[in-house]
């Protein structure tokens, strides 16, 4: 056991110190753990794991599989020669790996600091390994490090994904879909109907203003006003299309990203708050859930209750405390300017608290989109008036998210951040590469899996990746890969709203003209159509994923249902166990 694994620790001064672990043989399972107090006033940066359980030669029959980031989902690289290369994966969007080779076959879980945890994957010399690496940032850890080996031979990553359910299911208290939507009608409505998206507003990204004020405020350019709206609806149920999740984007003062943390009133010139509210009580009439797109987390100077005591801060070396901004926008800065971030514990206590109830006044009923929460990395703070480690952060994330379930009857945000699972209804996009993408991801990348759907399909309603988003008007592999991922239509009207932020496609629906909103109502259409004999499938586990050759993929369900898609003849069959069978060819 001693030879099984090497850990290494590389102060924030840049020593490298090897780390003192212990073991626990189960059998089946090796526990492999790190106490806390080997780290103690140690001021690591970075803790590296290297274990011949993850360790494989090039040549070998096998694969590993390993979290990206939302964008990109769970990728598989497989054991041929590929020249040297390497890869280091997010924190926290899921903290589990596999080795498939079989009799090495191991699936590992990190339980104990996996806020922290990521894995550096790499080849080289002909050499593949998986290291999980802790960034502990010379922070003492908050808890033992641990991690769980797996020994499970000849499993595939459909095997492991098994035993991943298990475990959210069995600890983690993560309940099915079918029973948290019979005692929740918006969470069955939202299970049984396609989401609809409408960007109202935005002013332009990069922003030309950084530190904006209502007196040099950039325009608003407002793509979809009240009376548009009302226009939609009309137009939805005029085309038999009585069910559906419309989710209001940028409808607050300042647009989308406008004026964060300030979420209302609603922007006057889409017609004001009195207009808003009736529209919301006549698409429930309806038969059509409405909610709001809020975010808690951010916040730019503009906003009419921005504080700066309330930001996340950072504390440099001679002890000064500086508030954080996020280092990926640093650059251009957002819609609303300098995008700060909130202190996780302040998002929750005074803002999501404050706010949250009085969107919830305005009618807004369903899967309320609270933003950023499952997208971003949980930050810190060092604020002595508010401290929060990044676990805690992690927890009043969460709080936010039970909040919205109780106000609204329901939660959803962005990405596939593991730790918020336990807590989320449905996710905007989950993210998937395919072989159709138009460039490889990494060039130990060989092909994206639904390792996340085989876990949570029939927990978490989800769309799979912003490919997937607005299909219809989409090439026939974006229609398939829906279909073959199980997915819940994601319908994005105005998604488009800058330079480099058409991550959902070139193609759009828009909402300015009464054509406009036809062609989108036709798209809604053609997604309702094909997912109405098919959302039963919401409610059933992915039992199996199988890949039959290069372009053609079956995926079985709980109940018998098979899905098979076949890229090549651009066709889909489902197979229901009664015998009845679906047969589409897409153009």
């Amino acid at each position: 056991m001693e030879n099984l694994f090497r850990v290494t620790g590389t102060t924030m001064s840049g020593a490298v110190r090897m780390i003192e672990y212990v073991t626990e043989d189960y059998g089946n399972v090796l526990k492999f753990m790190i106490p806390k107090r080997n780290l103690d006033k140690g001021r690591y940066n970075t803790i590296v794991v290297e274990t011949d359980l993850l360790t494989a030669k090039a040549g070998e029959k096998g694969y590993f599989f390993y979290p990206t980031n939302f964008g990109n989902g769970i990728m598989l690289t497989r054991f041929d020669e590929k020249p040297d290369a390497e890869l280091l994966t997010w924190l926290s969007a899921m903290p589990v790996c596999g080795l498939c080779e079989q009799e090495k076959s191991s699936f590992v879980r990190i339980e104990g600091q996996s806020g922290d945890a990521r894995f550096e994957v790499s080849v080289k010399n002909n050499v593949y390994a998986i290291k999980p690496r802790f960034d502990l940032q010379g922070e003492d850890p908050e808890e033992d490090i641990t991690i769980f080996f797996y020994r499970m031979p000849n499993a595939t990553y459909v095997d492991m994904a098994k035993v991943y359910r298990k475990y959210q299911m069995e600890v983690k208290g993560c309940k099915p879909l079918r029973e948290r939507a019979e005692m929740r009608e918006p969470l069955r409505k939202a299970a049984e109907a396609p989401e609809i998206r409408i960007r109202m507003g935005w002013k332009p990204i990069p922003t030309p203003i950084r530190h904006q004020t209502e007196a040099n405020e950039p325009p608003l350019h407002v793509t979809c006003t009240v009376e548009m709206l009302n226009k939609l609806v009309d137009k939805m149920q005029k085309a038999g299309i009585d069910k559906a999740e419309i989710c209001l984007v940028g409808w607050g003062v300042g647009g989308h990203d406008g004026r964060f943390p300030q979420q209302y009133p609603s922007d006057p010139r889409y017609g004001g708050d009195d207009e808003l509210r009736k529209f919301i009580a006549k698409a429930q009439r309806m038969g059509y859930q409405v909610v709001a797109h809020t975010v808690s987390c951010g916040a730019y100077e503009i906003a009419d209750n921005f504080d700066r005591a309330e930001l996340a801060k950072r504390r440099n070396e001679k002890g000064e405390y500086y508030p954080f901004v996020r280092d990926v926008y640093k650059m251009n800065g957002l819609n609303g300017g300098e995008p700060y971030a909130v202190c996780p514990k302040r998002a929750y206590e005074r803002y999501a608290k404050e706010d949250l109830p009085v969107v919830r006044g305005y009618g807004f009923q369903g899967l309320e989109y609270v933003d950023e929460l499952t997208a971003y990395i949980p930050e810190k703070c060092d604020d002595p008036n508010h401290p929060v480690s990044r676990k805690q952060a992690q927890g009043y994330y969460k709080k936010i998210a039970q909040l919205a379930k109780a106000l609204f009857g329901g939660y959803q945000s962005e990405g596939f951040m593991d730790y918020m699972i336990d807590a989320m209804d449905a996710i905007l996009y989950v993210g998937i590469r395919t072989k159709f993408e138009s460039k490889p991801f990494n060039p130990l990348y060989d092909e994206g899996i639904p390792f996340w759907q085989l876990v949570y399909h029939g927990i978490v309603l989800s769309n799979p990746t912003s490919r997937t988003v607005n299909y219809p008007i989409k090439d026939a592999n974006a229609n398939l890969v829906f279909v073959e991922y199980g997915g819940r239509p994601l319908l994005y009207i105005n998604s488009k709203f800058g330079p480099g932020r058409d991550w959902m496609g070139k193609n759009d629906l828009y909402s300015l003209t009464d054509e406009d909103l036809d062609r989108s109502v036709k798209a809604i259409k053609a997604a309702y159509d094909e997912y109405e004999p098919l959302q039963y499938l919401q409610y059933e586990f992915m039992e199996n994923h199988e890949k039959l050759s290069d372009t053609l993929y079956r995926t079985t369900y709980s109940d018998g249902t098979t899905v098979t898609v076949d890229y090549d003849a651009l066709s889909y069959t489902v197979k229901k166990p009664d015998g009845t069978v679906i047969e589409k060819v897409l153009k």
